[in-house]
């Protein structure tokens, strides 16, 4: 096998400039070189990914097209305005309503597609956690939807402690568990 590369290779190299020769094997060098470097980014990249997490995830998808979530046991998607600590504020897909969503609520997170609402890129991540946004709609009185996985409350929210919330709706208080709820609409329609 040697004896006829030899044959067929050293015609083309006698006949090839000391340059060309070198110029051709620095060539091929220096492209795989480059594909060494690409692999060793990516794997970089794939390392680093692996550290973070949701929150990370959806702040790279927003991009400048924005995001929109799927809530579970909520049969609309949610375009997000606002991402916090744990939560995202938005807007639900063809109405005007507000909509607050728990992490632990999202079933999935995507860029929008195929929808007709106006969406915007989200402003940026607040160091918010989600009972502050909580208790901020307590104090504005704001006319809330509690919707859970089997369960849902319309009131005000008149307490919110560590790890619940506390409504008033027409008939009775409802102390509901923050790890229960899965989407808090927002109706500030009738406030000035």
């Amino acid at each position: 096998m040697d004896k006829w590369f030899g044959m067929i290779a050293l015609p083309i190299i006698r006949h090839m400039s000391v340059n060309e020769n070198l110029l051709g094997l620095g060539s091929l060098w220096d492209a795989e070189q480059l594909n060494i470097e690409r692999d060793v980014a990516r794997e970089r990249e794939r390392e680093r990914k692996s550290e973070l997490y949701f929150s990370d995830a959806v702040l790279a998808l927003a991009g400048a097209s924005g995001v929109t979530v799927q809530v579970t046991a909520f049969d609309h998607a949610v375009h997000v305005r606002r991402i916090g600590m744990m939560w995202i504020d938005g807007v639900v897909c063809g109405s005007a309503d507000r909509a607050i969503v728990p992490f632990d609520a999202i079933g999935a997170a995507y860029s929008p597609s195929h929808c007709a609402c106006t969406t915007t890129q989200p402003n940026h991540y607040e160091m918010v956690p989600l009972g502050a946004v909580l208790r901020e709609l307590e104090r504005r009185a704001s006319s809330v939807t509690i919707i859970g996985e089997r369960f849902g409350v319309r009131g005000r929210i008149i307490g919110v402690w560590r790890d619940a919330v506390t409504v008033r709706s027409a008939h009775r208080d409802t102390v509901l568990r923050r790890s229960a709820v899965r989407v808090v609409l927002v109706d500030d329609s009738g406030r000035s």
